[in-house]
């Protein structure tokens, strides 16, 4: 016996759940807290540095031969003469203990700020990328609803047309209209499957792309709603600019490099650290294991170290130079990026209002078609037009429909350039 597998169930998916589900598996997103993680690591690796620092060293030394060194022989009455004297004993053990606590360094506290700051900008690229994959993700499903809308357009027309087939099938049986009137018809009715079949081919790459965005296997059948709801944004008399991402991105790496700067500057400053260390030696001539007791000799200092800079050949006063100039080099971008997101906005915002009103105007005029051609279909059955009218108006109303889709596609994606040229983006998350 062999069982089928079965085909798992078709999964209706709101713009909600496909973004919530593309935010989740993207694999941006993922590098970025992967990012966030290793950043945590090097800030606390940072603050290690000012945590006391402990070292145990050991030694163990045998001398096949002892250290030679030569002694003035006036030590020894012999005056004029550099007489060989060995020193030190054959076997030689140490052991110590050292230990350093950081008091005071400039250059330390200002990296600890200088790593919190690399986490704070790491989470601005995050919100960034979030941003450009939800208008990926929201444009193609967008597109994924017009295709689908096309085909149920298409096949509407095709199944107009097989009412019209029947009549103009059973006038050709009466003798009433030529061959060719029919096969005219059926001519458009192979027009518009082929029409669907390519707009079937294109859904499918549409929806293998929004599985892909969400992390769905290929095989999973699934299907959006039918309705594209129409915008109900209110267009903004003001920007506030301020919290658009791409002037906060700037914004912290004005203050990346001012943190910069400061730590350049922190170079100048003293440096101040506690020490301490305990050693102990053994010498012998006779070989013990662990040394003989007797002649273990202890050592032990505490201290503190203090470091002054001096001059280094001038490097961390250009040091400190570059990071002002950086500091003027984002501030002019500043600028710039302000300006041309005021335009993008003003343009988003013509566009979308003028996009509104094409989609309602485009909307009537494709139900205008439909009511002409359904008028048209009947006074073909009752013989008041001929045939080519009839076609005319099916044509008409296609044509119609195509505009229609076209401006609706045009609509949603003129909304989501609004809300992210204005820094909103985000807003259709909630």
């Amino acid at each position: 016996m062999y069982s089928l597998a079965q085909a798992p169930p078709e999964r209706m998916i709101g713009l909600q759940e496909c973004l919530k589900l593309a935010i989740e598996n993207s694999p941006r997103l993922k590098i970025s807290s992967l990012e966030q993680n290793k950043l945590q690591y090097r800030y606390k690796e940072t603050m290690g540095k000012g945590l006391p620092n402990i070292n145990m060293s050991g030694s163990f030394d045998d001398y096949v031969n002892l250290p030679t060194q030569l002694i003035p022989g006036e030590f020894f009455g012999r005056p004029g003469e550099m007489i060989p004297v060995q020193f030190g004993t054959t076997f030689n053990l140490s052991a110590g203990l050292d230990a350093s606590q950081l008091i005071y360094n400039q250059q330390y506290l200002v990296g600890l700020q200088m790593a919190r700051l690399m986490m704070d900008q790491n989470v601005l690229a995050t919100e960034k990328n979030k941003t450009i994959i939800v208008f990926e993700v929201s444009q193609s499903y967008y597109l994924t609803q017009i295709t689908r809308k096309q085909i149920q357009n298409q096949q509407n027309n095709i199944d107009k047309l097989g009412k019209a087939e029947k009549i103009a099938r059973s006038q050709y049986e009466k003798g009433l209209i030529k061959r060719i009137d029919l096969d005219r018809i059926v001519v458009q009715k192979l027009n518009l499957q082929t029409e669907i079949d390519r707009l079937q081919v294109l859904l499918e790459q549409e929806l293998n792309m929004q599985r892909y965005y969400m992390g769905l296997p290929m095989d999973q059948p699934i299907a959006f709603p039918d309705s594209i709801p129409a915008s109900m944004l209110s267009i903004q008399s003001e920007q506030d600019l301020s919290k658009h991402i791409d002037i906060r991105l700037i914004e912290m790496q004005k203050r990346l490099v001012f943190t910069d700067l400061r730590l350049n500057q922190s170079e100048y400053y003293p440096s101040l650290t506690l020490i301490a260390g305990i050693n102990y030696t053994n010498q012998s001539n006779t070989y013990y294991v662990f040394g003989k007791p007797t002649d273990w000799f202890n050592t032990s200092l505490v201290g503190i170290r203090l470091n002054v800079p001096v001059f280094n050949g001038l490097q961390r006063h250009n040091r400190v130079n570059q990071s002002r100039v950086e500091l003027q080099q984002l501030q002019v971008s500043e600028d710039d990026t302000q300006r041309l997101l005021r335009i993008q906005a003003q343009d988003a915002s013509k566009k979308f209002i003028n996009s509104i009103t094409t989609e309602k105007r485009q909307r009537e005029n494709m139900n205008l078609a439909d009511r002409v051609y359904d008028v048209s279909q009947e006074q073909y059955r009752k013989g008041i037009i001929p045939l080519t009218d009839l076609l005319n108006a099916e044509t008409a109303l296609s044509d119609a429909q195509t505009s229609h889709s076209l401006a609706l596609v045009q609509m949603k994606i003129a909304e989501l350039e609004y809300l992210n040229a204005n820094g909103n983006l985000l807003d259709i998350l909630e």
